[in-house]
């Protein structure tokens, strides 16, 4: 009935790559002095070994890193690693699926988990899907939410699900609409859509970044754009993204839970930071300590305040933000 899902098989481009591959000849962290409203330091906190090799680039999300392995199978394995390096593995099953793409997931503050993606059953029928895991990972609820493809999904603060993505037409043969921002409570109800006008209208959303903080949702686009919304789905504001950021060039973003929202990047031979700064609608640039960098740290995302980045393939390093007195 629904074909083959061709928009909704697609891996992540981002996720192809390996976080333990160093991609850098050098190392160089510019800094300069902040405005006010982002003067911030970052120093080492400690670093926390995982002892996993992850096949695909995972996230920090609430209090945890979350990533998956064995993906387009009939059973990917969602894996969380906690602030002290404790591992779990769930396996990730759908009745009747023979072949499961897991196009993105993200974790809550008290540990459950939301994913989407899309399913392949017998005689090449399939659907399109959200699922919420509960944090004890006995029991999930699934939404199958087809035609719509999601591609990037996030925890709001207030427990719902958000996620941005395309829809289609119910013989899988055009894309209808683009950038369609669908939210859902609990128990899979959907709350609201909105078609969201944006850089880029005609492409899919599954390498841009859905993160949120304790008041807000923030998008960072495949046109280079950082939009934020209140819980209700109303936009905020919206900011034009670091002057000649590629797409492919970014490696990694953070929101944190005092709404500073970091962007990495890879340009240039080394690896670079920008922090957003609202109140002049500019970047700027941030530093970590030079004896703690190295060339393959990407930044995973925020606990709380606390950055954390990739230290090695197995390994978490994180940084404390301290905010200085203007």
């Amino acid at each position: 009935m629904f074909g083959k899902l061709q928009c909704c098989v697609l891996r992540r481009r981002m996720w192809r790559r390996l976080c333990g591959i160093g991609l850098l000849t050098g190392w160089c962290l510019m800094g300069q002095t902040a405005p006010k409203a982002v003067n911030h330091t970052f120093t080492h906190d400690r670093d926390v070994e995982t002892g996993f090799q992850w096949p695909y680039v995972p996230r920090w999300d609430g209090a945890y890193l979350v990533g998956l392995a064995n993906n387009h199978s009939n059973g990917p394995v969602i894996v969380t690693i906690d602030r002290d390096g404790k591992r779990d593995e769930t396996l990730f099953t759908m009745q009747d699926a023979g072949h499961i793409n897991l196009t993105d997931m993200a974790a809550s503050s008290n540990g459950e988990i939301a994913t989407i993606g899309s399913a392949l059953g017998g005689g090449e029928r399939g659907t399109t899907f959200l699922a919420r895991i509960s944090s004890d990972r006995k029991t999930q609820v699934v939404t199958r939410v087809w035609p719509y493809c999601a591609m990037v999904v996030a925890f709001a603060p207030d427990g719902t699900i958000w996620t941005i993505g395309h829809l289609k037409d119910e013989e899988n043969t055009r894309e209808v609409a683009f950038h369609v921002l669908r939210r859902f409570d609990p128990s899979g109800k959907l709350l609201g859509s909105t078609t969201l006008n944006v850089k880029g209208r005609n492409t899919s959303d599954e390498t841009s970044y859905l993160r949120s903080s304790r008041d807000r949702v923030g998008w960072y686009t495949r046109g280079g754009e950082y939009i934020e919304f209140s819980l209700n789905g109303t936009e905020i504001a919206r900011y034009d993204g670091p002057v000649g950021l590629n797409e492919t060039d970014i490696n990694g973003v953070g929101l944190s839970a005092e709404n500073d929202f970091v962007i990495g990047q890879l340009a240039n031979g080394k690896s670079e930071f920008d922090m957003l700064d609202r109140q002049n609608h500019t970047w700027v640039p941030i530093s970590i300590p030079q004896e703690f960098a190295t060339t393959s740290m990407r930044v995973y995302g925020f606990d709380g305040t606390t950055m954390v980045m990739s230290h090695t393939n197995t390994e978490l390093r994180r940084f404390t933000a301290t905010k200085l007195k203007n």
